[in-house]
């Protein structure tokens, strides 16, 4: 089998999500994203996403995609891991980890359609089943994400994760206010987006772990892996992050110093299937906890399923929850280009299975791929 075309195309958001709190003030997070398409002489198609979270970022992504393709056209899509290593020589120096992601994604959709098996199984995985937290919108006051935690809770979502980085007063406002008004079997997690120095993150993690809290994400600089080790020795609250790491090999470096509990690549970030699967044998050797970032687009959300279906030390993964007006929260709606979105659906209970499908075992409809396209 050999690679012969590779395409890409430029998708526009399906969402409207709220501003989340950032060191250099708001930011509108965009779900648009670049999928890429791999051909190959066998008639066999696979299919990657990933993301820059604007168009204009995505086209530079899809250039970067272009760009890499002739590496990989002629070659066997089958040796993934071949040809990951040698396009990471290539990307390394220009930081197009995205491109990397997308491409990786697709190879092992690939190799799964080819063996007619899902990509966790190729993984190593058996059971096939990931409980799930929900990531909400920012822009709510505390007393309204009360009304929605209870909203999350019927439907078995295990946590609610909200924006946090809003000050100090204020997010130990927002932590006393919902855990003071949940049921005890619900937790809460927040995610700061690296918006604290050292100080103020201890401040908020002191009242984090008092109402154990179930995490604090990235509190402050994810590139201070030694404030971030002071900060997870000293705090009970689990330190969470690697979210903006790429590809693996720093996460040695935060294991060695202990700088985190839980470990969180992101697919379309990290290096794909592979990247994501490598830091997943990292953390189980040092026995931490692994929650995929999972914020994304839905191709990219199905990879992310198959790694933490496939790794012992995953047991719960991000749902992204968008949209606070729709009927079911369990309903994956950051991919209306998908043809089988029942693929990606939680359950009653809180469980998410992947796609059982070959490879990553979505569809797409390609009239409403085509409607979304903006390149």
């Amino acid at each position: 089998m050999q690679i012969t075309d590779v395409e890409t195309a430029v998708l526009g958001s399906a969402v409207d999500a709220a501003s989340l709190p950032a060191q250099v003030g708001a930011r509108e997070l965009e779900i648009s994203s670049v999928v890429v398409r791999i051909h190959t002489d066998d008639g066999i198609t696979g299919y990657g996403e990933s993301f820059y979270r604007s168009e204009e970022n995505n086209r530079f992504l899809a250039q970067s995609i272009d760009s890499l393709s002739r590496h990989i056209e002629g070659k066997d899509p089958r040796h993934v891991k071949d040809i990951w290593h040698e396009l990471y020589l290539h990307v390394k120096r220009a930081g197009a980890y995205g491109a990397l992601s997308a491409i990786d994604e697709a190879l092992w959709d690939i190799k799964g359609k080819d063996a007619g098996k899902p990509v966790y199984q190729l993984l190593g995985g058996q059971t096939g089943e990931v409980q799930t937290y929900a990531t909400f919108p920012a822009d709510k006051t505390a007393e309204e994400l009360v009304e929605y935690a209870d909203w999350l809770h019927e439907k078995g979502f295990e946590a609610m994760k909200i924006g946090a980085g809003f000050g100090v007063e204020e997010d130990r406002h927002r932590i006393r206010t919902i855990m003071d008004a949940v049921p005890d079997d619900f937790g809460l997690a927040i995610d700061a987006n690296t918006s604290y120095d050292a100080t103020d993150a201890r401040r908020v993690a002191e009242t984090a772990s008092e109402y154990e809290v179930e995490w604090f994400e990235e509190p402050i600089a994810h590139t201070d892996i030694q404030g971030q080790a002071e900060l997870t020795q000293s705090v009970d609250v689990p330190i969470s992050g690697y979210q903006t790491h790429t590809p693996h090999y720093p996460a040695l470096d935060h294991l060695k110093a202990g700088a985190l509990d839980i470990y969180q690549p992101s697919l379309d970030y990290v290096g794909g299937i592979t990247g994501a699967s490598r830091v997943a044998t990292l953390v189980e050797a040092f026995n931490k906890q692994l929650v995929p970032h999972a914020l994304g687009p839905a191709i990219n959300y199905a990879a992310s399923l198959h790694v933490a279906a496939a790794s012992r030390q995953c047991t719960l993964i991000e749902f992204a929850v968008l949209d606070d007006d729709i009927e079911d929260p369990g309903e994956y709606i950051a991919g209306p280009y998908i043809d089988n979105r029942e693929a990606i659906y939680v359950q009653d209970g809180g469980r998410i299975d992947p796609p059982s499908e070959p490879g990553l075992g979505v569809t797409i409809d390609e009239d409403v791929f085509e409607e979304y396209r903006v390149d």
